[in-house]
């Protein structure tokens, strides 16, 4: 009698100890399945992301917003893991805002990667740039079959942004700019300079008027102008153009040089030429509103 209790006890420690190595081997293939995936996903944001979000993930001030630190907070919202599907599924449009900074920077939608591509750059942001700990306990890594599913939706970008009026309510209205607005300012020289640059590196995208390029760069004036950038400041344009432009290597002009195209395409819109140049200095920029005085 008492060896069939002590081999029930027995029975019953090894079934313990057996379910605990099983959660234990599947705890770690989970990871090591999230690791390859984000490894994965390293390389799809490298080529897609990266000219925009930074290969740091910090975003560009003003324009792309930060993923590193941001997307472990949208992912610890109930709604946050739906959002982010359908941010890469259908972009996003509209002024945001995170930690009392605006970002007026659209977001493009990614539906021409494939399902298991978009998992794994969504898993490479939630846990790139040591952001592991901060994530949810229950967070799982994003599935190919969690995108399809969303896919079939057909969002517009418009919707995804109320999507994340509803995420983060006390965030949804575009934060007040702390500094005093002021006249653009740039010289009729530097705005000469300017349409040079312009000349060498992109007529042949917006054209020789600014919107009658031959391979599809959006326009640059005109009323298109007026709703991308009106409600905004030269920073955010001026730092858009440089995370964007030239399109075959983004960044690569000298500051002084983007900041001659910008006063360039102000000129082309009408904006009135000054005594003093259009500053080089993001910070210096951002007082400097495109509204229409």
């Amino acid at each position: 009698m008492r060896r069939g209790v002590g081999s029930i006890k027995r029975n019953r420690w090894l079934l313990c100890f057996t379910g605990v190595l099983a959660s234990v081997q599947a705890m770690m293939l989970a990871r090591a399945s999230l690791a390859q995936s984000a490894a994965d996903g390293a390389g799809v944001y490298a080529s897609n992301c990266a000219a925009c979000h930074q290969l740091n993930g910090q975003g560009v001030a003003g324009v792309f917003p930060p993923l590193a630190g941001h997307v472990p907070t949208l992912l610890a919202r109930p709604s946050g893991r739906d959002y982010l599907i359908r941010v890469v599924l259908f972009g996003l449009t509209d002024t945001i805002t995170i930690n009392g900074q605006n970002y007026s920077g659209a977001m493009p939608p990614w539906v021409s990667l494939g399902d298991a591509s978009l998992a794994a750059v969504l898993n490479h942001v939630a846990i790139g740039w040591d952001q592991r700990q901060r994530l949810p306990a229950d967070f799982k890594p994003f599935r190919p079959d969690e995108i399809a599913a969303a896919r079939v939706e057909k969002l517009a970008a418009s919707d995804v942004h109320a999507m994340r009026k509803t995420l983060l309510p006390a965030a949804q209205t575009p934060a007040e700019n702390a500094a005093a607005t002021r006249r653009v300012t740039y010289t009729a020289e530097q705005a000469a300079q300017g349409k040079s640059s312009y000349v060498r590196n992109c007529a042949d995208c917006h054209g020789s008027t600014l919107d009658n390029g031959e391979f599809g760069g959006a326009p640059l004036r005109g009323a298109w102008f007026d709703n991308k950038w009106g409600n905004s400041s030269v920073a955010n344009l001026y730092a858009f153009t440089k995370a964007k432009m030239p399109p075959d290597r983004p960044g690569a002009l000298s500051d002084k040089v983007y900041a001659d195209l910008v006063a360039y395409i102000l000129s082309v819109n009408g904006y009135k030429a000054g005594e003093q140049a259009l500053p080089e200095d993001p910070k210096a920029q951002q007082p400097l509103s495109l509204k229409r005085q």
